[in-house]
């Protein structure tokens, strides 16, 4: 039987989470009291904190793994949980790493996966060179097959437990290695991770802008496409349905910071053409930029601008904000306002990372900066290109922008102060309100 794949794609704060958890607790309910139903999920989630709400609120009985009991591994005991057929509920690191043999089990229990926010699919392999790629080839201890998965050809390589190419082994018998153009290696997940279940449920927003929307499309994995909205006490799933998202009502609570403090950072602005600003005003605060364009005053400016924002512009304290920007960059412009802990000690923090999902812990901070112009890693950006899939840029930005807002006080209906200095960033929240994007 070929797996259903549901996408609950709606606005952070619709009630996602409530309505997998309602839903659990309405099979367990049927069940009767003191008996357990035969329905078995495994639930996936970003944060431990998360998969503590889980566990307190439903009725099922969810375990999750523990290291001491599974031979000093959380994966170890993850898979004796599946193999005694428990309700499983963990982080989407620990679901990443898991190996054929345990997909197969998963697949002999008849599990249902509930997953929070999208899965991180695929992550390019660093420390694999393009020399490494040559010699393996050479050696013909890989083929490429179909989409540029690698296949694994010396089946005795590895007995030495040193050996130099024993993950990227491991990794292509677990199917879940890929080329890109014979000069470097990605790991994705392997697509039978979504296969195995009786049933999937994505919870998560703006899903044709996530790396996991284009993993399927590159593996022709089949979804629907559902909302979630709240009737009275209850939740449930209708139609999907993006205009019926109060967009416009979100947007009005942002008071987004219109002055000097966008472009007094950038003195290539000065003697620049109609033709060239718009060039310049396009890859402001990109990864690109900060790399090859920012110069130590562009980011002693930023710095100022931050500490000007927060200090004159909003007047607010340090434990009332949130803020990001490119986290090598965060070191450099970070201050006593502008708090960023090298030793990511986030509870004295008030920095986060620009692709913040799932946590709460910010939802009384009234002010905010996205110092930050988003666009997708190139390498990554070609992988899915290469192999037909198309990519939407724009709406990923906005994407990371408003479940970045979405972490401060906006989600309880407030108003909140915003300095987002890129442009592009500005204009492209602007068109997601307006239902352009």
């Amino acid at each position: 039987m070929k797996t259903k794949i549901n996408i609950v794609d709606a606005i952070c704060g619709a009630g996602k989470t409530s309505w997998a958890i309602q839903k659990i607790n309405d099979v367990e309910k049927i069940a009767g009291f003191g008996q357990s139903s035969d329905k078995k999920y495994i639930y996936i989630t970003p944060f431990l904190k998360e998969v503590e709400r889980v566990i307190k609120n439903t009725r099922a009985n969810f375990f999750q793994p523990d290291p001491s009991k599974g031979k000093g591994s959380k994966v170890e005991h993850f898979k004796m949980l599946v193999e005694r057929g428990e309700n499983i509920v963990t982080t989407h690191e620990i679901f990443k790493r898991l190996d054929v043999d345990t997909l197969d089990d998963i697949a002999g229990e008849g599990y249902t996966l509930i997953m929070d926010e999208a899965a991180q699919v695929i992550e390019a392999l660093h420390d694999v060179s393009e020399e490494d790629i040559d010699i393996l080839l050479e050696l013909k201890a890989i083929e490429i097959g179909e989409l540029g998965k690698v296949i694994w050809l010396k089946e005795d390589y590895g007995k030495n437990k040193n050996s130099k190419f024993l993950d990227i082994k491991i990794m292509a018998d677990n199917d879940t290695l890929f080329i890109q153009g014979k000069q470097a290696f990605y790991w994705t997940m392997n697509v039978r991770a979504f296969e195995v279940f009786e049933e999937v449920y994505i919870l998560t927003y703006l899903f044709d802008a996530q790396e996991q929307k284009y993993y399927y499309d590159m593996h022709n994995v089949a979804y629907n496409k559902y909302s979630v909205q709240k009737n009275e006490d209850r939740y449930e799933l209708i139609e999907y349905n993006p205009l019926s998202e109060p967009r416009q009502q979100m947007y009005q609570l942002l008071d987004i910071y219109e002055g000097k403090l966008n472009h007094n950072f950038d003195h290539r602005e000065e003697n620049a053409n109609g033709k060239q600003l718009k060039q310049i005003k396009l890859f402001q605060l990109s990864s690109g930029w900060f790399e090859d364009k920012a110069t130590k005053q562009d980011i002693g400016q930023i710095k100022n601008n931050l500490i000007n924002y927060f200090t004159n512009i909003c007047s607010v304290s340090v434990d009332e904000l949130f803020w990001t920007t490119l986290s090598g960059v965060a070191s450099d412009v970070k201050s006593k306002k502008c708090k960023c802990s090298s030793k990511g000690n986030r509870e004295q923090d008030n920095f986060l990372p620009f692709n913040a999902r799932a946590t709460n812990n910010y939802a009384d901070r009234t002010a905010m900066a996205f110092v930050y112009n988003r666009f997708m890693n190139p390498n990554d950006k070609q992988f899915f290109t290469s192999r037909g899939v198309e990519v939407n840029e724009d709406l990923l930005a906005v994407s990371d922008l408003i479940q970045f807002l979405f972490r401060g006080c906006i989600r309880n209906g407030q108003q909140m102060n915003c300095y987002i200095p890129s442009e592009r960033m500005r204009n492209l929240l602007k068109q997601w309100a307006n239902f352009e994007i």
